[in-house]
């Protein structure tokens, strides 16, 4: 019988850890998670969990370490201490031309699951939370609150929203993985990738103050409308506009 320890995911049932971000994204290199990261991948280097610790540095300006690796076609990211993987820069970028998944324990109670696929996010929720559920169809709350009420327990914690995830992609992320040597390096905040800009919303009404393309002075109040007369013609009224220069 495997111990605690050696379980599938017992590590993300570790109640010392104070926050931790994991995504999972199909067909890139680790190499190319960290670049969409915004990374510099010439800086990362193969260390162990431990050596990896070393690299959270309080007197450093405000950054995560990122470590990256491969399961089969899929590669993730993980970051102790860090919440990049959660942000819509990194996982527009990280699921452009893919998915990608993301799981987050927050370091304020507030943990979050999000799907992305092609730059968009489809889903975004805090397991066990109905009142963030999304409008449906939502397949993957779905699929998540089914592994949280087959755990029968109170507080299941995350590892049944990560056996959802692995039941999608196959990739089950281990405590040796984690512990074992991955590619890593330390990203600063203001170097991630920067969350994408909203797109405009288009005009679908002529804004008011505006008369035949001209903008009025501050006051002057709209025209009447034009009452016709029956059988009259249908040139439009004009009187007292003055001719557009």
């Amino acid at each position: 019988m495997q111990d605690s320890t050696t379980r599938p995911w017992a590590w993300a049932g570790n109640q010392h850890a104070v926050m931790w971000c994991v995504t999972f994204t199909h067909g890139i290199t680790p190499e190319e998670v960290l670049a969409r990261y915004g990374a510099d991948t010439r800086a990362a280097r193969l260390l162990t969990g431990q050596q990896a610790g070393h690299l959270n540095d309080s007197n450093l300006p405000q950054g995560s370490v990122l470590r990256a690796g491969s399961l089969g076609v899929w590669s993730f990211c993980f970051e102790d201490h860090g919440v990049m993987g959660a942000m819509p820069g990194p996982l527009s970028a990280l699921s452009q031309g893919t998915e990608t998944f993301s799981v987050l324990r927050g370091g304020d109670g507030m943990n979050g699951f999000a799907h992305w696929r092609d730059g968009r996010c489809t889903e975004r929720f805090e397991p066990g939370f109905t009142y963030t559920r999304p409008d449906p169809p939502h397949p993957w709350w779905d699929a998540v609150q089914e592994r949280l009420d087959a755990s029968n327990e109170e507080y299941p914690g995350l590892a049944p929203v990560l056996e959802a995830v692995a039941h999608h992609t196959g990739a089950v992320l281990d405590t040796g993985t984690l512990r074992g040597p991955l590619l890593t390096l330390r990203l600063e905040d203001s170097s991630r990738t920067p969350d994408p800009q909203p797109r405009p919303r288009p005009r679908t009404s002529q804004p008011p103050g505006r008369l035949l393309g001209r903008l009025l002075p501050p006051g002057t109040p709209s025209p009447p409308a034009v009452r016709r007369a029956p059988n009259s013609p249908t040139t439009p009224h004009t009187h007292d506009i003055e001719a557009e220069s």
